[in-house]
Parts: structure tokens; C-alpha cells; sequence
């Protein structure tokens, strides 16, 4: 009995299969709403155990537990889902916390933040390496880069660079507007446009003065949830001729600023919006 069973396991061997039956799915968490995406649209979905609280997209997400803010990850939290795996991006904190999980045998994955097309494609890439699922991810970011390249081309008819004002509305009715540095600037440059207020560094609080000087060509706002910002309450972002004329785009925070799966719809409805001539911010008294 001992021979055969000797025998048995080198047959295996040989073949690369294993003994019994395969071996079990890995438990994994996500600490990023782009991540997270990139999991579902993988076909991954069930891999997940829990997600962090930047993570809504898609709606299967609500069924999940939630592991904390992305930059205030909980040790006892994230452990106590026994996962195998937490994949997240740089942006996680706190470092303590990651290396904890570490010892504890959970592998950690942090990965870089996405801030051109290319690297929101590699970024997927990587995440179907990390769950096995390589084919699935090489055949997303193929079409991917389709619709980007679609969109590109359709941007580089526009024959200049239109100046986009940036509004982040966040929890707590807090507004923002987006400056260097940021994703919402990526985001612009992907499509040929110019953030309006590149004369300040990250996201800062809006101001009447500020809104009024930028004499955009378009407006973007980033809402962190759905209604997030009420225009009356920013006269003078209405008062804006671009917001008059139509120019403006009013959508999903992780959407817009995401760069996961859904950066080709939010490129394309970026530009969707481009004025074709420079005229409009002209008309700003």
C-alpha cells in the first residue's frame, strides 16, 4: 500500500496535478476603490471577503464587509476576515498596520498609484497576476486601450487645449478644487486639457475669488456620493459661462479619479463636454 501510494504521489507529481481536489481560492481584501473594480471586472469577484470604504463600484460591494478608510486601515479589522491576501495601493496607511498584517501571514500587495492610461492598464495587469487570472486581465486592457485610443483620437481633433475647472465635492459638504499634482489633473491631460487652476499644488478649499479667475472652458465636478454638491450653494461656479453654456460634468468621484476599469467612460464623457472652439471662457465678465 505504501509503494502504490509512493507511486501514485510521482505520477502526480509528473503530471503537476495534485491529489486530491484543487487546491482552495485565496481570501482576499481590497483597500481601493479602483482595485476593487478591477477585482469584479476580472470575474474575481468572489474572491473577495472585504473591502475598504472607498470601495462602492460595482453595487455586489454593499454585500461586503467593510475593513476601514484606505489610510486608516485596522490590523484587528482586516485580520479578523482571515484573508489570505490584501491588495491595496500605495496610498494605504498606516504602514505599521500593513507590516502587522505581513507578520501575521497575510501577503500584502501595494500598488502603485494609476496616473496616466498606461498605468491604470499595467495596474490591471498586475492584479491578474496576483489573482490568477492573467488571460482575463490581458484580454480587459486590450479592449481598454481600444476605447482610450478612441478617445484620444477624437481629443486631438479639437485643435487646443481647453482649460477645465476641477471641483472635488466631499463628505461634510466640503469643496475642493483640484490643482497640480492631482489625479483630476491626469485625468485632463489624458483628453488635452489644461487643469484652469494649475497655479496651486494638490486639492484646496474653494474660494469665490478662485472659481471667479479661473475662466475655464469647461467645468468637471467629482461627486464623493450622488447630489454631494449643490450649485446654488456656488453661485459663482453658475455664474461661470461655461456652466451656463452646458460645458460642465457632474459625475462619480471614483470614476473620474479612479483610473481602474472605468477610466475609458471617464475619459470619454470628459471630452463629451470640451467645448471645440476656446470662446466659451471668453464670455466670462
Amino acid at each position: 500500500m505504501i509503494r502504490f501510494f509512493a507511486v501514485l504521489t510521482t505520477i502526480a507529481g509528473l503530471l503537476g496535478a495534485p491529489l486530491s481536489g484543487a487546491s482552495e481560492e485565496p481570501r482576499v481584501v481590497t483597500a481601493d476603490g479602483a482595485i476593487t473594480e478591477t477585482v469584479y471586472r476580472l470575474g474575481a469577484g468572489s474572491l473577495l471577503v472585504g473591502v475598504d470604504t472607498t470601495s462602492s463600484y460595482p453595487l455586489a460591494t454593499d454585500d461586503l464587509p467593510k475593513v476601514g478608510y484606505l489610510r486608516a486601515l485596522p490590523f484587528e479589522g482586516v485580520l479578523a476576515l482571515k484573508p489570505d491576501m490584501l491588495i491595496t495601493s500605495e496610498k494605504a496607511a498606516p504602514q505599521e498596520n500593513l507590516e502587522r498584517l505581513s507578520r501575521a501571514g497575510v501577503k500584502v500587495e501595494k500598488l502603485p498609484s494609476a496616473m496616466t492610461p498606461e498605468a491604470a492598464m499595467q495596474r490591471i495587469e498586475r492584479v491578474g497576476q496576483l489573482l490568477g487570472r492573467s488571460e482575463e486581465a490581458d484580454g480587459l486592457t486590450r479592449d481598454l486601450r481600444a476605447d482610450i485610443k478612441k478617445t484620444q483620437a477624437l481629443a486631438s481633433k479639437r485643435g487646443f487645449r481647453p482649460k477645465v475647472l476641477f471641483i472635488l465635492a466631499a463628505g461634510n459638504h466640503s469643496v475642493m478644487l483640484a490643482g497640480k499634482g492631482t489625479a483630476a489633473e491626469a485625468l485632463l491631460d489624458s483628453v488635452g486639457a489644461d487643469n484652469a487652476v494649475s497655479g496651486i499644488m494638490g486639492y484646496k478649499p474653494a474660494n469665490r475669488e478662485a472659481i471667479l479667475a479661473s475662466r475655464p472652458d469647461a467645468i468637471v465636478v467629482a461627486e464623493s456620493t450622488p447630489g454631494q454638491f449643490n450649485a446654488e450653494d456656488w453661485p459663482g461656479v453658475m455664474r461661470l459661462a461655461a456652466w451656463q453654456s452646458g460645458h460642465r460634468l457632474v459625475a462619480d468621484g471614483m470614476l473620474l479619479l479612479g483610473f481602474g476599469p472605468r477610466l475609458p467612460q471617464a475619459m470619454a464623457e470628459l471630452n463629451q463636454v470640451l467645448p471645440v472652439s476656446s470662446s466659451v471662457a471668453a464670455n466670462d465678465s
